[in-house]
């Protein structure tokens, strides 16, 4: 079973990657269609993340980590659960046509936020235990 659910992890890590990338991509959700791809794209990221969640939760169970690297571990992907649903608002606004930049300037910034604390979990997980 602990071999199935690092598999699970290791898939939805490299799943995750997109939100590396969606803050450099958050520039081009003026248009319409574009935003449409990004905002599916983050859903079915929230998805992958809840799976990332869930079997990494599985496998620290069955093994041994400090306490305080699980729980920078769950702090920093409550930060990435944040602000990927918060994200979801001004990806509406976009979509629906709001060109006034407030939308676009939080999306960034929600983006932004996610990115890097993606970044800080990848750090920790192929760093020591």
């Amino acid at each position: 079973m602990y071999q199935a659910m690092y598999i699970i992890h290791v898939l939805s890590a490299l799943a995750l990657i997109f939100y590396i990338l969606l803050p450099f991509l958050v520039g081009g959700a003026t248009n319409r269609t574009t935003a449409i791809a990004l905002s599916r794209g983050n859903r079915i990221g929230q998805y992958v993340l809840i799976l990332a969640f869930l079997s990494g939760g599985y496998m620290v169970s069955k093994a041994e980590y400090s306490v305080w690297w699980m729980v920078l571990a769950v702090v920093l992907i409550l930060v990435m659960f944040a602000m990927t649903g918060m994200a979801s608002k001004p990806f509406k606004a976009l979509i629906g046509g709001d060109t006034a930049g407030g939308a676009l300037r939080k999306l960034r910034m929600f983006t932004l936020i996610g990115g890097v604390s993606y970044v800080l979990l990848l750090g920790m997980m192929l760093g020591p235990k």
